[in-house]
């Protein structure tokens, strides 16, 4: 005796379901990748932003020429660097690692201007005891972390 089935519920073989077991289709959520070469470039892109912010806002009247201004960006990237490894980079790959699960990539940038902001104004006010030069180096910060992150958008692979 043979039964009768309705093929139209019947899915591909190897088609995966949902545990509810509901026998729906699984819908894979999507998936923000980013591999070394994105986290360093953004990096070393807001490393040097944060210096050129730095230098122009701080350092304006050192120097007597254009060369001397560019040296003293490189020398305060390679400082923000070194302070950023264990400051920045671990924000910015938590933070990264947090918006896997978000495949628009303006919120991302939003975030990385966001959070960076938030947590340095809060350190650096703390430390100093102030309000207002604190969110002017936090504003360069986050705004240094944005365009670092934005800057490495095409590096980014969103998996659905």
């Amino acid at each position: 005796m043979t039964e009768k089935a309705d093929d139209d519920a019947v899915f591909p073989a190897g088609a995966a379901t949902s545990p509810s077991g509901a026998g729906a289709p699984l819908m894979l959520a999507p998936r923000v990748t980013f591999g070394p070469t994105a986290f360093v470039t953004g990096y070393a892109i807001a490393c040097l932003l944060v210096a050129a912010i730095a230098t122009v806002a701080i350092g304006w009247g050192t120097s007597r020429d254009f060369w001397g201004y560019l040296w003293i960006i490189v020398i305060a990237a390679f400082y923000a660097a070194g302070i950023g490894l264990v400051t920045a980079a671990p924000v910015g790959l938590a933070l990264g690692l947090l918006l896997r699960g978000v495949p628009n990539q303006w919120l991302h940038v939003l975030a990385f201007f966001l959070v960076p902001t938030v947590l340095a104004w809060v350190v650096i006010g703390f430390l100093a005891g102030s309000v207002g030069v604190p969110l002017l180096m936090a504003l360069a910060i986050g705004v240094s972390s944005a365009v670092g992150r934005l800057a490495v958008w095409r590096l980014m692979d969103v998996r659905y």
